[in-house]
C-alpha cells in the first residue's frame, strides 16, 4: 500500500510539471547567441549551457526568475532577467534577449566620497550663518551634486562602444545591414518581413505579420523597429494594435492611410492586436 501511494504521488507530481523554453538573442543584431548560462531559481536552483542558443526547463507551478549571463574572456559582458509565473502544467515560450553589461572604475563608491562629504557640510550648515545664507548654499550644492552626476552619465555613455560585446557598436551589428536606400544588402529575415508587406499591397497589421513568419513575438517588435528606423516602413495606431505600411508608397495613399487611421474606431474587433 505505501509503495502505491509513493507511485501516484510521484506520478501526480510529476504532471503537474510545467515546461519552460526559449532562445537567448544578442540584442542588436537579434541573433541567437552561443554559449549563454541560463539559470533559474527553482528548488533546487537548476542552470544549464545554452549552446545553441536555446533553453529549457522543467518547473512546478510558482513564480520563478530566469536569468542568462554570457561570458568573454572569463568577464560578464551580457545579462538579462526575466520574472515568470508557471500557473499549471504546459508549455512556456520566452525569449530572452541580453544586453551590454558596463563595468566602469568611474562609478566606484569612493569616486563619490567627496560629494558625500558636500552633502554632510550642507546638512551641518554654518553655525554663524543666517537661515536664508544655508538654505541657499544647500540648493547650490544640490545643483552642483546633479551637474556633477551629470557629466558621469554622459562620460559613462561615451565609452559604451568599448564595452559591448564584440567591439564597439558599429562593429557589434552584423555586418549584413546596409544604409536605408537599399534593400538588397537587407538579411534574409528583414527581407521576407519587407516582402510579406508589399505582397499585402504594402499595407499589413502587426497581427497578420506575426502569423505570417516563424519568429516569436518579441523579435517581430524589433525587426519592425530596426525597418523603421531605416525609413523602410512606418507603424500606425489603430485601435489596440499597429498597422505596418511600407515607405515606398506614394505621399497619396500614405495621407489616405494615415487618415483612415486617425479616423478608425478603437473598439473595432478587427484592430485588436492582443501580444
Amino acid at each position: 500500500m505505501s509503495l502505491t501511494v509513493f507511485v501516484i504521488l510521484s506520478f501526480s507530481a510529476s504532471a503537474q510539471e510545467a515546461t519552460i523554453h526559449g532562445a537567448v538573442y544578442e540584442w542588436d543584431s537579434f541573433a541567437p547567441l552561443e554559449n549563454v548560462i541560463v539559470e533559474v531559481n527553482s528548488t533546487p536552483s537548476q542552470s544549464m549551457l545554452a549552446t545553441y542558443g536555446l533553453y529549457s526547463f522543467n518547473l512546478d507551478p510558482g513564480n520563478y526568475m530566469i536569468s542568462a549571463s554570457y561570458y568573454s574572456n572569463n568577464e560578464l559582458v551580457a545579462y538579462t532577467e526575466e520574472q515568470i509565473t508557471i500557473s499549471d502544467d504546459g508549455d512556456y515560450v520566452l525569449d530572452l534577449i541580453l544586453f551590454p553589461v558596463y563595468s566602469d572604475p568611474l562609478l566606484n563608491e569612493s569616486d563619490f566620497s567627496e560629494l558625500e562629504d558636500i552633502a554632510d557640510l550642507a546638512e551641518s550648515g554654518d553655525q554663524g550663518s543666517s537661515s536664508f545664507l544655508s538654505e541657499s548654499t544647500s540648493v547650490i550644492l544640490i545643483i552642483l551634486l546633479i551637474l556633477l552626476l551629470f557629466g558621469v552619465a554622459v562620460f559613462v555613455n561615451q565609452k559604451k562602444d568599448s564595452h559591448m560585446p564584440g567591439g564597439t557598436l558599429s562593429e557589434g551589428l552584423s555586418d549584413d545591414f546596409v544604409s536605408d536606400d537599399s534593400l538588397g544588402g537587407l538579411p534574409d529575415d528583414l527581407r521576407e518581413v519587407v516582402s510579406i508587406i508589399a505582397e499585402n499591397d504594402g499595407r499589413i497589421t502587426q497581427k497578420d505579420l506575426r502569423t505570417k513568419v516563424k519568429h516569436s513575438e518579441a523579435k517581430v517588435s524589433l525587426m519592425i523597429s530596426d525597418l523603421e528606423s531605416r525609413g523602410i516602413v512606418r507603424k500606425f495606431k489603430k485601435g489596440r494594435g499597429n498597422v505596418i505600411i511600407l515607405e515606398d508608397k506614394n505621399e497619396e495613399d500614405n495621407f489616405i492611410c494615415e487618415s483612415a487611421l486617425d479616423n478608425s474606431s478603437p473598439d473595432d474587433p478587427e484592430s485588436h492586436d492582443n501580444k
